[in-house]
């Protein structure tokens, strides 16, 4: 019995030794299945990432496509309908129900932490994506124009009828990939004054009458239809159609850019400008020029631009002629960024070798009548700008100066001279109940201008120029959106006095509106 016993335990016992050892092994063989499951099952969700990826890729391409044959410019830069995979929510417009986000979340592979430190990077004044970009602020505008630390800027993303004309190429090419890459946009612009003036009566060129020294009357300023179009990876076409209440229609601005900033830095522009890339020229109003742009500043040219442009710099060089034996070339460089969370700053400087050349029509007047329309008269302009958050909106301040760097008679006094101007202005931009809303204050004043016909703040197109330059000029004004961000309604009180002590006080209520 004993031995049966003892038979009988090693028996199970050896069985049991088996049944662990085979367990052991499977346990150990499951294992490995495992993780070759594992690694198996890691490229699949790799490769779904990438097919995921790729369909909303597509998916996008085709709506966006679809979207953008012709559209206008402000629905795709101002307000932009563009997927956001870092939003939370059970269901998103723009991808549907959960799993369809919770595909994209892993897709983007983004998480939390990447977008709150890039949430405090692009916080400043005016500054988004590395770049000043004023589009969400109150907008300061002369003749519909940014102005203040917004025309230091290539990055806007505001209308297209509200781009600075001395950053235009560079601001539409910074949008470029915003728009399919043969497809066409538009856009458009209308100002008009109603004004009132009193004063003095003033002499003007060109032989015609004194103008009336008081007055009143409602202007059609300006309608602007821009027309531009994506041909291909490295092409931009810009067409902009022009014309006021006498019916006169004319092309201001009609130039290609060549390049793409996806793949450098630089760019080029041929054609026709508005105004030469130069200088900021602010201390206007929402109707009124500030003083320096009264004479020194470039005008409408043909030329070819070599344009360089980062988040924070726009530099160029242009060459060009507007009389055949007037070769002349310009150079220039804006700079924008931020000091601190509070603070922003900009800065431009620009040379020009005949700013007669350049379609400056006061100098050239001012050459022609004193009999020498071929000298070269060359051009510096200084701007800068501070931009600071105070009081839950921003003030800005801003001064220039621009000066001949050629000596002439400007005074009519036997005497050759520089002349030049100066400007200081102060605004201060802020949502009030709402609405975006702005107050501006600006002087400027002007020397050795006494025999250089200029413009003044009246805005009938047949005013033409007054025969004696402005000596001193003060510019109060406000605006206020209505409706939307698109309709600017702002008063302007200017006052300019004359070096032949006529004087002119404008009061204006200038509309403009954006398409």
């Amino acid at each position: 019995m004993r031995f049966i016993f003892k038979f009988l335990v090693i028996l199970v016992v050896y069985f049991f030794l088996f049944n662990v050892g085979n367990s052991s092994e499977n346990q150990n063989a499951e294992t490995q299945i495992d993780i070759k499951d594992i690694r198996v099952l890691q490229k699949k969700l790799s490769a779904l990432k990438e097919e995921i990826k790729e369909v909303k890729e597509s998916q996008y391409s085709k709506t966006f496509s679809s979207r953008s044959d012709f559209a206008t410019y402000g629905s795709k830069v101002v307000n932009p309908s563009v997927l956001s995979p870092t939003k939370i929510s059970v269901y998103d417009a723009n991808y549907g129900s959960k799993p369809n986000y919770v595909a994209t979340r892993v897709a983007s592979n983004e998480t939390f932490d990447q977008i709150l430190k890039r949430n405090r990077k692009n916080k400043g004044v005016f500054f988004s994506n590395g770049s000043i970009d004023v589009g969400k602020e109150p907008a300061i505008t002369t003749q519909g124009q940014i102005t203040y630390l917004g025309s230091y800027s290539g990055n806007n993303t505001i209308p297209i009828g509200q781009i600075s004309r001395n950053l235009f190429s560079s601001t539409i090419i910074g949008q470029k990939d915003k728009f399919g890459e043969y497809s066409m946009f538009f856009g458009g612009y209308l100002e008009a004054d109603a004004q009132t003036w009193f004063g003095s009566q003033i002499n003007r060129i060109g032989g015609v009458p004194n103008f009336p020294s008081t007055g009143q009357n409602i202007h059609l300023t300006t309608m602007d239809l821009y027309f531009l179009a994506n041909v291909g990876h490295y092409v931009t076409a810009v067409f902009d159609f022009v014309t006021d209440e006498n019916n006169d229609f004319g092309l201001r601005n009609g130039f290609v850019i060549l390049g793409n900033l996806d793949v450098s830095p630089f760019f080029v522009t041929i054609g026709h400008h508005r105004r030469l890339s130069f200088g900021t020229y602010g201390g206007g109003g929402p109707w009124s020029n500030g003083i320096t742009a009264d004479f020194l500043a470039p005008d409408s040219v043909s030329d070819v631009a070599f344009n360089y442009k980062t988040n924070t710099i726009n530099a160029n060089i242009a060459v060009f002629g507007t009389q055949e034996n007037h070769p002349d070339f310009s150079a220039a460089i804006f700079y924008a960024n931020k000091l601190t969370m509070d603070l922003s700053y900009g800065f431009n400087f620009g040379y020009i070798f005949n700013i007669a050349g350049a379609g400056n029509n006061s100098i050239r007047d001012f050459l022609d009548n004193v009999g020498k329309s071929d000298d070269n008269l060359g051009v510096i302009n200084i701007d800068g700008t501070l931009a600071y958050s105070v009081l839950e909106g921003i003030l800005q301040f801003q001064s220039g100066w621009a000066t001949t760097v050629n000596k002439e008679d400007f005074n009519n006094d036997g005497t050759n001279v520089n002349t030049g101007a100066w400007y200081v202005s102060l605004a201060y931009g802020i949502k009030l109940y709402g609405r975006n809303t702005n107050v501006n204050f600006s002087y400027g004043q002007s020397y050795n201008a006494g025999n250089i016909p200029m413009p003044l703040s009246n805005a009938s197109p047949t005013f033409g120029l007054s025969s004696s330059g402005i000596k001193n000029q003060w510019i109060v004004s406000a605006q206020r959106s209505y409706f939307d961000n698109n309709v600017l309604l702002g008063p302007e009180y200017s006052y300019q006095r004359l070096y032949n002590n006529q004087q002119m006080n404008t009061l204006t209520l200038d509309l403009s509106v954006y398409v």
